[in-house]
């Protein structure tokens, strides 16, 4: 009864409010992004519960830290719905990437179709949202092996990544990108060698609770 008192009390306080480009969940605020691909922006059907509004406004406010976040719960508790909401009120683009026992490093980092008989080799989710500052949300990561968790740890906490074909993610402003475009401003078509890592980039990862019976 005690928490019932508390949220109704606060009602008015986590209310969820979007004018002239700022985004408002209780008292943090943010300025919404400008999409450049509209369809990579979700749009969920939500019910802004106070339980759901004060999750929102915890995970908007690491979002304005800088951080990456972290989602544990059970099966079925709106860990993806609570996540579409807040990239949607924040006009950010999605990357979507669902890890399983058989993922490997390699399909985290490289994707890869046949076109004309001919294997051809394109960024994967992953890169796509550190290059282009999206945001990447990883799904069902307690199922994937822990070489696949430790690659997504390395890239939150250091800003750096080695990919397969020999590329490498960095922090923007990376010295080396600066030195590797002065060698090879002269040369045409350059293979690219480092991906800088935009600012905007964000990870969102899912993971269902430990502990049994096992519901995944």
């Amino acid at each position: 009864a005690g928490v019932a008192r508390r949220l109704e009390a606060n009602d008015e306080k986590l209310s969820v409010s979007t004018l002239d480009g700022m985004l408002r969940i209780g008292l943090v605020e943010l300025p919404q992004r400008m999409p450049a691909h509209e369809e990579l922006v979700p749009e969920v059907e939500f019910v802004d519960t106070p339980q759901h509004i004060e999750a929102l406004r915890n995970m908007l406010l690491d979002w304005k830290l800088g951080h990456h976040l972290l989602l544990v719960g059970n099966q079925g508790t709106g860990k993806n719905k609570v996540t579409d909401r807040l990239l949607e009120l924040l006009r950010c683009e999605r990357e979507y990437v669902q890890l399983h026992r058989d993922t490997t490093v390699q399909s985290l980092l490289l994707s890869q179709s046949l076109e004309a008989g001919i294997v051809q080799r394109e960024d994967s989710a992953l890169v796509r949202a550190v290059r282009h500052g999206r945001c990447l949300v990883v799904d069902e990561a307690d199922k994937a092996a822990l070489e696949v968790v430790c690659v997504l740890k390395a890239l939150a906490d250091d800003g750096e990544l080695a990919i397969g074909d020999g590329r490498c993610i960095v922090r923007k402003d990376d010295p080396r990108t600066l030195a590797w475009a002065s060698d090879n401003k002269d040369v045409p078509n350059a293979e690219e060698q480092f991906v800088e890592m935009s600012p905007g980039f964000r990870m969102i990862v899912l993971a269902n609770r430990p502990g049994l019976p096992f519901l995944g």
